[in-house]
């Protein structure tokens, strides 16, 4: 990694206490998880094929963060939001490759008109209102930890009789930067149907 790029994650990781978080509005809470409405917004989004979550990501955020260093047809610098989130649909079978789609939340004040990704790779993703079910954990989660988490909010989800919920997906949710060492959080989402 070049010294520009770890400059730039640096910058990130300082204004982190200080960054816009997608808005949503918490419907019910119980003990283990939480149930929220997100509006329709706009995120950028790219996607790729892999059997590692981790591996994946690691492609996927650089491509995303490339977007709101400045990679887009403005020239324009974005500012850093909360949470990445990554649907994942899992592939047929074991040792299948998933879809990963990640995607940053596009600040407020470029929502209406957000620049023009230069990487064909990515896009402006018109992200319907999503209802989902959040459990959240902490630390620096691997592949299995997403995993043992989305089995754990599904059983959960199952015990308190939620009905309607797509378990065919998931969506993995991370809210630190890379540089954030204790204290963070990640949470996986089951949509409601």
């Amino acid at each position: 990694m070049n010294a520009l790029r770890v400059l730039g994650l640096l910058l990130v990781c300082q204004l982190a206490l200080a960054i816009e978080s997608a808005p949503y509005t918490v419907v019910n809470s119980a003990d283990t998880y939480e149930e929220r409405v997100y509006p329709a917004q706009k995120w950028i989004t790219t996607s790729i094929l892999s059997i590692s979550h981790d591996e994946a990501t690691s492609i996927t955020f650089y491509r995303l963060f490339d977007y709101i260093d400045g990679q887009n047809e403005d020239g324009m610098k974005i500012d850093m939001t909360a949470p990445v989130t990554t649907l994942v649909i899992p592939g047929e079978g074991p040792n299948c490759e998933n879809n990963f789609t990640e995607s940053f939340y596009i600040p407020s004040a470029h929502q209406a008109n957000p620049p023009k990704p230069t990487n064909p790779d990515v896009y402006i993703e018109e992200r319907p209102e999503l209802h989902v079910f959040s459990r959240r954990f902490h630390g620096f989660a691997s592949d299995q930890d997403w995993i043992t988490n989305a089995a754990q909010l599904h059983d959960d989800l199952v015990a308190a009789g939620e009905e309607g919920v797509d378990f065919q997906t998931y969506y993995t949710v991370g809210y630190d930067s890379p540089f954030v060492i204790i204290d963070r959080d990640n949470e996986v989402w089951f949509m409601k149907k």
